[in-house]
């Protein structure tokens, strides 16, 4: 006698499950970005850029703000029409961050660590302010423009 043994091939695609989101879903969905994925964007964008810069001299400088800009005009078109308040307080802030960031690769001698720091950020903000400004303008006329859009 032979016992007969059913084979059944799995299901390549599992069905979905309800409420099982991706872990990534607070970065953005079907939509667009979410406000957490705008800051994620420009960040990331301004990290590469400012890598490029740091890497290949002193401090931030053309590449990083380049890189940047489009980060942030980039995150301000993607994000959700709820969080367009978000995309023109970011790039200040994600600037000041990635400025600090990048000074921290610096090589300083002399002076307290934390004197030095605010130092090189009142610098960054003074001396090369255009790169944040620019970001924050764009942002805000993409913000603008798809606020009244429609």
């Amino acid at each position: 006698m032979t016992a007969t043994h059913s084979m059944t091939m799995p299901n390549p695609r599992p069905a979905p499950t309800r409420g099982r989101r991706s872990p990534l879903a607070f970065l953005g969905d079907s939509r667009g970005l979410t406000a957490a994925g705008a800051a994620f964007l420009a960040l990331g964008a301004g990290a590469a850029g400012g890598l490029v810069d740091v890497l290949t001299g002193e401090g931030l400088r053309d590449v990083f703000r380049v890189a940047f800009i489009v980060g942030c005009v980039l995150a301000a078109y993607k994000v959700h029409r709820e969080d367009l308040l978000a995309a023109v307080v970011i790039p200040p802030l994600a600037y000041v961050a990635l400025a600090v960031a990048a000074n921290l690769t610096s090589r300083t001698t002399g002076g307290s660590f934390l004197k030095q720091q605010a130092l090189e950020l009142m610098s960054d903000l003074v001396v090369k302010a255009p790169g944040m400004l620019i970001a924050t303008g764009l942002a805000a006329v993409v913000a603008l423009a798809r606020r009244f859009a429609r």
